[in-house]
This record gives C-alpha cells, structure tokens and sequence, in this order.
C-alpha cells in the first residue's frame, strides 16, 4: 500500500510538473487553492511563471516553489486511484501466471528439444545482473512417451545464452505432458515467458 501512494505522489510530481511547463493554463484548476482571483500564466518570462489577479485589480507573481506543492498534491489525489486499480491488476496478473507456471513445473518432466528457427521479437533488457532479449522459439520437441512434435515458445534469454541459439541445437527443457505446448527452458541462461491470456484462479 505504501508503495502504491509513493509511485503516485513520484506520479504527481512529474505530470504536475511538466503539466505546468507545456500546458501552463493547467494552472488555472489549481487556481482557487493559492489564488483569491484569476490565475494566468506569465508567458514571457518562460514556463512555470505565474500571476494571480485578485478582485479589486491587485497582481501578485507567484514562483515554481509556491506552485509546484500544490500541483504535487492535487495530480497525486487524481492518480491513486488508477496506479492503485493498475498495480493491483498487474499484481494479479503476475500471481495467477506465476502459479500456472508452477503447476506445470511441480508435474513436468525432462525433454530434449531440436531448435528449427530462432527469432529475436524484443530489444535488449537488463535482466537481474545480465542483459537479455526476448526470442521466439521454434523446437521440436522430443517427449519421452510420445511423438516428437513442434512447438513455438518465447524466451527471455541472457546474452551469454545467444551464440548456443542456431539450428540444430539440442535444449534441455522441460514440459507438462498436459499441457506439452509450454516447452519450459532447463538452460540455466533462460527463463520461459508467458504468451498465453492469462490463466483463470
């Protein structure tokens, strides 16, 4: 909960603030919290520059640090409740794959798979300590009680891992014989993402 209302307060602040640079008449919602009259942006002195005309004619300039507190606080009350509603979903999300993946390792047995075709479909990311890219993954999968059969998977591998991915190589995995079409990576230098919707509770 607590890391919830910090990413939204680092939220806040950074759309209130460059809220205020580009679209300076932004301002103006903010208006009745530090201005008794009409707030207008000082556009020929630059961005976050600001006036308040009071009622009776009266001008008071008013400066980033007297602004930005204000736009911190309210863009934050107007983020929690969608960064907490999006957390909580990937948070789901996350938990409901991790335990599908667990359920086909708990079960799953030793394969030997045939690499046909390799294809990178993501950029470089940095993963733990090491950098890896997402590949996609064509094998031929050899089961130990059944028919080889092909099978398309996505990878995260590290970069160390790149140079054994050419055709023909032989992967140590493993699989569910339920579900044979989630080849589950026994390298060391890999890890199995999921690609599929996402598995119910």
């Amino acid at each position: 909960m607590f890391a919830r209302i910090a990413l939204s307060l680092l939220l806040g602040f950074i759309c209130g603030t460059t809220g205020l640079v580009f679209m300076p008449d932004l301002a103006r919602v903010m208006g009745p919290l530090i201005c008794v009259g009409e707030l207008q942006p000082v556009r020929d002195e630059g961005p976050l520059h600001f006036r308040c005309r009071t009622v009776n004619g009266t001008e008071q300039r008013l400066d980033l640090r007297q602004m930005l507190p204000y736009a911190v606080i309210s863009t934050s009350l107007l983020l929690i409740p969608p960064v907490h509603t999006a957390i909580r979903r990937f948070e789901r999300r996350y938990t409901l794959i991790r335990q599908a993946m667990e359920r086909d390792l708990a079960t799953s047995v030793p394969v030997r798979a045939e690499l046909l075709k390799v294809e990178m479909v993501g950029s470089y990311k940095r993963a733990i300590l090491m950098r890896a890219v997402e590949v996609e993954l064509t094998l031929w999968v050899y089961p130990p009680a059944n028919r080889p059969y092909e099978a398309r998977v996505l990878w995260l591998v590290e970069e160390t891992g790149l140079p054994t991915l050419h055709r023909g190589t032989m992967l140590n995995c493993r699989i569910n014989p339920l579900r044979p079409q989630r080849v589950y990576p026994a390298e060391e230098w890999a890890s199995y993402l999921w690609s599929e919707p996402v598995p119910t509770a």
